[in-house]
C-alpha cells in the first residue's frame, strides 16, 4: 500500500510540474503578443493624431524592439521552467518503475512483459515543444537535451516479439542492461533539471 501511494505521489508531482511549466510558456507568449500589439496600436494612433510619420515610426520601432527583447527574455525563462518540469517528470516516471518492478532490475538476461513496461515508462512529456525550442533558440542545453532524448528512445526500443503456442504475438522488453540504462537516463535528466534551474535562477537575479 505504501509503495502504491508513493508511486502515485511521484507521478502526480511530475504531472503537476509539467503542467506548471507548460502554463508558464503559454501565458508568456499570450502576454508578450498583447504587449507588442498594444505598442503598435499606440504608434498608429500617434501617426493619425499628429501626422509626424517619422517620429511615430521611430517610436513604434523602438517600442517593438524593447518588447521583443522582453519577450525573448520571458520565453527563455519559460523554456527553462518547462525544461526543469519535463526533467522532473522523467525522474518521477523512472522512480515509479523502480518501485513498481524492483525484482527485474537485478536480472541481466532474458526478456519479460514487465521489462517492457519499464522500458516504455518514460513518456517524454513536452519533448516535442522543447525540441522545437532548442532548435529555434540553440544554447548550451540543446546537446544535452537531444542526447537524453536519444537515450530514452534507445531504451524503449530494446524489445523482442515472441509467438505463443496459440499463435499470438507478444512483445517483451529485454532485461540486459535495464538497470544501468534506466540509471543513466535518471542521471542525465537530473543534470538537465539542475542546469535549467540554475539558468532560470541566474536570469531571475
Amino acid at each position: 500500500m505504501r509503495d502504491f501511494v508513493f508511486n502515485w505521489q511521484t507521478l502526480i508531482a511530475g504531472v503537476l510540474a509539467f503542467v506548471a511549466g507548460f502554463g508558464t510558456v503559454v501565458a508568456t507568449m499570450i502576454i508578450s503578443r498583447r504587449q507588442i500589439a498594444a505598442a503598435r496600436a499606440e504608434a498608429d494612433r500617434v501617426i493619425d493624431a499628429s501626422g509626424e510619420q517619422t517620429r511615430a515610426t521611430f517610436k513604434q520601432t523602438e517600442a517593438t524592439f524593447d518588447l521583443q527583447q522582453m519577450r525573448d527574455a520571458s520565453e527563455a525563462d519559460a523554456f527553462h521552467v518547462m525544461l526543469e518540469a519535463a526533467m522532473a517528470r522523467v525522474c518521477a516516471e523512472a522512480s515509479w518503475a523502480r518501485n513498481a518492478y524492483p525484482d527485474i532490475l537485478t536480472q541481466t538476461t532474458g526478456a519479460s512483459v514487465n521489462a517492457l513496461a519499464v522500458r516504455q515508462c518514460i513518456t517524454k512529456g513536452a519533448f516535442a515543444e522543447l525540441r522545437a525550442a532548442c532548435i529555434r533558440r540553440g544554447g548550451p542545453l540543446t546537446g544535452d537535451f537531444l542526447d537524453l532524448e536519444r537515450e530514452i528512445d534507445s531504451f524503449a526500443l530494446q524489445s523482442e516479439d515472441r509467438l505463443t503456442n496459440s499463435g499470438v504475438l507478444i512483445r517483451y522488453g529485454k532485461l540486459a542492461g535495464l538497470n544501468d540504462q534506466l540509471a543513466l537516463i535518471e542521471t542525465k535528466a537530473e543534470a538537465l533539471r539542475q542546469k535549467a534551474f540554475e539558468a532560470f535562477r541566474v536570469r531571475g537575479v
